[in-house]
């Protein structure tokens, strides 16, 4: 019984995960695509990745990726919605968490929309217990 549950279980994530990235290639065009150049080594959710260059794509629902070729890593990860404080367009920019060598992604901006926060990930949270984090930008363009 419980290899018969797995199974599905295994079936279900691999239909999710092909939909996702189904979804990722259809709405690439869509969302307008970013580039960015990653000095340093940072995470994104939970996932540790490399410095390089990276895209970053809004899937939709809330959902992006980001995907570094050379490095052949990419993470999907859910987000929720950052409002602009300002009504002057902002340039496209992602925002970094820094706590002493580790950066964290915190928020992506692109030209002309509301930003997207992703959730914070374990290691980010237990680090902010105790230290207040440093900010760094690093600009992203299309």
């Amino acid at each position: 019984m419980n290899a018969t549950r797995s199974g599905v279980a295994t079936r279900v994530a691999f239909v999710a995960a092909t939909a996702i990235l189904f979804l990722a290639g259809a709405a690439q065009a869509q969302s307008g695509a970013l580039k960015a150049t990653m000095p340093f080594s940072f995470y994104a959710g939970d996932q540790l990745l490399p410095a390089g260059e990276y895209q970053i794509t809004a899937i939709g629902n809330g959902v992006v990726k980001l995907s570094n070729r050379d490095a052949h890593k990419s993470v999907v990860f859910f987000t929720t919605g950052v409002k602009r404080v300002t009504a002057n367009p902002i340039s496209p920019r992602l925002v970094f968490h820094r706590y002493d060598d580790d950066y964290f992604l915190s928020e992506m901006w692109w030209v002309g929309q509301d930003g997207s926060k992703p959730m914070p990930s374990k290691r980010e949270a237990e680090l902010a217990k105790t230290t207040a984090p440093d900010q760094a930008v690093s600009l992203a363009h299309r």
